[in-house]
């Protein structure tokens, strides 16, 4: 491993570790031949010397592509391939300033304008691909880099100012042939999971796999479960209200018949354009007409609102809290919001109205963070904007659960997208202002997202090997989380039992990790131990809460003898 500081062939000076794999480290590095232009440097060990051949192989062939692909650039830029050294291959390409679309994801789906906007790159990178004779049988958003800083997308509140897009990772590239193995299950066409014949078409299948997780916020259900396929009609269900032009292209994209899909994905492209231009034509002539009214209504309508703002404002929240029907009272509130932005109250009631049924569904995903979008700058200068952060974090950590695999679901590790989602929004808690008022709540935040950024990191490699230090960092907010959830959240069942069974499952599966961390197995074998001794206590009166104390209860002698096993 590179050393900060240290300058790699007396040019490229490293700046800190961008990221961790397996079998390799990407650094951040200056350029000091070039300006000091930034670059991604991968170390890849040669342990395995496959690894260190796959990677050069790969490289070429990006490099390839990016040479060809001189009009739209959508391929990093390869620089250097360094492989003069012993011990490990070094790849240095240009920095991606920017963000996977997976992550971006995991905060809400892109509007359907962005969404054919985003389709029409992957369409013509694909084709792109297909005309150099070969295919890529793995387009997934993990493997999309959108080119802006996290910060920046977070910030906005328009989804149109979203970046360029970068394609990373090609290891999947093959030509045509029978019997490939790799894919990823989400987005898998049925011939994939068969072992028969892969073509464009499975391309196009995997394209419009992505489209849908990009439009529903949501991956698509695995292409089998338990060793049988599932139909194209049970994995991609849409949302109520979903623009139907782009459902209509994606079930064309995803049919289980290959022979019924777009035909190429310049045919894809060309209804993809048709879509867009669709909309565009009937935005406009309804803003047009729209147009002329507006402009001679606008100044009395700014004078008669600020006049009866407060009267209608307190008939708003007068019927909000009065509701008792679900849909009347989420609709009651985000009429409370429209007219006051700033009202913090109004968003916490929301939230709380959503942990009714123990689920964080799709549609109150998308009316939460649109009413936070269109009045962020309001909503930022109220006095509580950090607990509706906070609390709107506990709400993804603990009640979302789309995106999560079957293994996931077999394990007890449902909503670890919910729990990565959910860093975000302590991050946002985590102000001086905060800890001064809520001080218990500022301490769950940051454990919160320590153990967030452990799920995000370790969900990239799923079977890789974390270091130690990492693992170290996770012990420590394993035990602080547990101290404090059961003094913060004591009237809570269903939250004190899920953070056990989150951390009972983080334990059974990096045993061996905590072990190389200096934790000895006596020392887990007590924090188990304390666990069930906890939930035990825990009398739950049925639903999501009971099946926690069960699962954890379940599990304890498999862990136990999982733990003595390793020593």
């Amino acid at each position: 491993m590179l050393n900060e500081g240290f300058v790699l062939e007396n040019r490229y000076k490293i700046v800190n570790i961008a990221g961790k794999g397996g079998t390799s480290v990407v650094y951040r590095a200056l350029d000091l031949k070039a300006n000091n232009a930034q670059r991604a440097v991968k170390e890849v060990k040669k342990t395995n010397g496959t690894d260190a051949y796959n990677a050069r192989q790969e490289s070429l062939l990006i490099k390839e592509f990016c040479e060809k692909d001189v009009k739209n650039s959508f391929f990093p830029n390869i620089i250097e391939i360094i492989d003069n050294k012993p011990d490990a291959l070094y790849i240095v390409q240009d920095y991606i300033d920017g963000v996977s679309m997976e992550k971006l994801l995991a905060y809400y789906p892109f509007r359907h304008n962005m969404v054919l906007k985003y389709a029409k790159d992957i369409c013509s990178v694909m084709s792109f691909i297909h005309k150099c004779g070969m295919i890529h049988s793995d387009m997934k958003p993990d493997n999309i880099m959108v080119v802006r800083t996290e910060e920046d997308f977070e910030n906005s509140k328009k989804q149109d100012k979203f970046g360029k897009l970068k394609f990373i990772d090609f290891g999947s590239v093959i030509e045509r042939r029978e019997g490939t193995f790799a894919y990823t299950p989400a987005y898998a066409a049925p011939e994939q999971f068969r072992k028969e014949e892969l073509d464009e078409k499975t391309d196009i299948f995997n394209i419009g796999a992505t489209l849908f997780h990009m439009i529903t916020g949501r991956k698509p259900m695995n292409v089998a479960v338990n060793g049988k396929l599932v139909s194209s009609a049970e994995r991609f269900v849409f949302d109520k209200g979903t623009n139907a032009g782009l459902v209509r292209i994606i079930r064309k994209c995803v049919h289980d018949d290959k022979n019924k899909r777009y035909r190429s994905c310049d045919e894809l492209y060309a209804d993809l354009d048709r879509a867009e231009n669709h909309t565009y034509i009937r935005v406009t002539g309804i803003l047009a007409g729209l147009a002329a009214l507006s402009l001679g209504i606008s100044l009395f309508a700014g004078i008669m609102a600020h006049k009866s703002r407060s009267e209608d404002f307190n008939i708003l929240l007068e019927r909000a809290e009065s509701s008792n029907e679900y849909a009347e009272r989420a609709e009651a509130f985000e009429e409370v919001i429209n007219a006051d932005g700033g009202y913090s109250d109004a968003y916490l009631k929301l939230i709380e109205l959503y942990k009714n049924d123990q689920v964080f569904k799709a549609d109150e995903v998308e009316q939460i963070l649109r009413l936070m979008n269109a009045n962020v700058n309001q909503l930022e200068k109220a006095p509580e904007y950090e607990n509706v952060s906070f609390e709107l974090g506990i709400l993804y950590w603990y009640y979302y659960f789309y995106g999560s695999s079957d293994s996931d679901i077999q394990n007890g590790n449902t909503g670890i997208s919910g729990k990565i989602a959910a860093v975000k929004w302590f991050r946002q808690a985590q102000t001086a202002n905060f800890m001064e008022k809520y001080p218990r709540k500022y301490q769950i935040a940051r454990v919160y997202c320590a153990i967030g950024d452990f799920y995000s990191q370790s969900q990239k490699r799923e079977n890789e090997l974390l270091g130690s230090d990492i693992s170290a960092d996770l012990w420590k907010s394993m035990n602080e989380l547990g101290e404090l959830v059961e003094t913060e959240n004591a009237d809570s069942d269903i939250i004190v039992l899920e953070t056990y069974k989150t951390l009972v499952n983080l334990e059974y599966t990096n045993i061996n990790e905590f072990r190389k961390a200096g934790i000895s197995f006596a020392e887990q074998k007590k924090f188990i131990s304390d666990i069930k001794e906890k939930t035990e206590r825990i009398n739950p009166q049925g639903g999501t809460a009971a099946d926690a104390k069960e699962y954890i209860l379940g599990s304890y002698d498999m862990i136990i003898q999982s733990i003595e096993g390793s020593e």
